[in-house]
């Protein structure tokens, strides 16, 4: 007897198909939910679980309040990679990029070469480049000059003549803001990274800046975004939370330096989130395995790469100057960090 494919696998099919065929340099929208299930003939629900499983292979990608979108081909065979020194081994965002990366250049058969502008001498080449982290000017001119294309995943306010696709950090400040405020907190401390890094900077900014609108009163705490930068800050944080002013939430920069601030205010006996709610950034694995579970930001990675690879491809086929700026929003994570409070308390 020969076992016959599950419903939504044959949907799936249905679907994959359809995508290969309109599948081109850029961007296609499908139809929308409604009008693709009365075509295919299938209940919504299983048509979700089909488009669900395309997202998951990177064959479609969905953007909120737009749509459900075939991603593009790429048009191109070989991708360079330049990860700034800035970027550490361990760095949560560089790793996640990466591995999606990976992905994305497995299933569309595109090799990638890294290269190393401080130790080797560059040449010009065709292929477009893909940038991580930020690189001193120096190294930014010498890559102008040698490559046509370059995509940059950071800020860089100063060079408008690299493309940038990379996460709205300001916006990310502003939601804390707004998010802490709708939860009931009126005082709050800021653990804000050093501002030499533009997602520190960035976040701090929409923050700050959305405080009074959301009707918070702020102290700002700054460290190294890193565990023992948090962790030693905790006294001080502690202290703001003990007196007059009474504290009882934190946004902190990245959720290494939120971590590390929860294990010192629970080594001076105070609790998170009885005594004080705290939220973070990032989402990385251990943020979901304290306990409590850190409250936090989550990057969309696949978007990233995706919309990385868009960019590539509108100045590959030399499409006017490309899309020189996207900035991408991160989605709230809520956990058990962050508790609502009352006037009263």
């Amino acid at each position: 007897m020969i076992a016959r494919p599950l419903l939504r696998d044959e949907i799936a099919e249905q679907l994959r198909r359809l995508a290969f065929q309109r599948r081109g340099p850029k961007p296609v929208r499908i139809e929308a939910e409604r009008e693709l299930a009365k075509r295919l003939n299938v209940s919504r629900p299983s048509l979700r679980v089909a488009i669900k499983s395309l997202v998951d292979e990177g064959l479609l990608v969905q953007k909120h309040g737009s749509g459900t979108y075939i991603v593009p081909k790429t048009g191109i065979d070989t991708v360079h990679l330049l990860v700034a020194s800035d970027i550490k081994p361990h760095d949560p965002f560089y790793n996640e990029f990466l591995a999606e990366l990976s992905r994305y250049l497995a299933r569309e058969s595109v090799h990638l070469k890294v290269i190393h502008p401080e130790g080797e001498q560059l040449e010009p080449s065709d292929a477009p480049l893909v940038i991580v982290g930020l690189c001193e000017g120096r190294i930014l001119a010498e890559l102008g000059r040698n490559y046509r294309v370059l995509v940059s995943t950071q800020s860089y306010p100063d060079a408008p003549d690299i493309s940038q696709v990379y996460f709205d950090d300001y916006c990310i400040g502003v939601q804390a803001a707004r998010i802490l405020a709708d939860h009931g907190h009126r005082r709050v401390v800021l653990l804000s990274g050093p501002a030499v890094y533009p997602s520190a900077a960035e976040r701090r900014r929409g923050f700050v800046e959305q405080a009074a609108p959301a009707g918070l009163r702020l102290d700002a705490v700054e460290g190294k975004m890193n565990y023992a930068s948090g962790y030693a800050l905790g006294d001080e944080v502690a202290a703001i939370a003990s007196s007059r002013r009474g504290a009882t939430a934190v946004f902190a920069a990245n959720d290494w330096m939120a971590l590390g601030l929860m294990q010192r205010l629970a080594e001076k006996g105070l609790r998170v989130p009885r005594d004080l709610s705290v939220v973070g950034c990032d989402d990385i694995h251990l943020a979901a395995e304290v306990n409590p579970p850190l409250a936090t930001f989550r990057w969309d990675m696949r978007t990233l790469v995706s919309e990385v690879f868009a960019m590539i491809g509108s100045e590959v086929l030399a499409e006017g100057n490309g899309r020189k700026r996207v900035l991408l929003p991160a989605e709230f994570v809520k956990r058990e960090s962050l508790a609502a409070v009352t006037e009263a308390e």
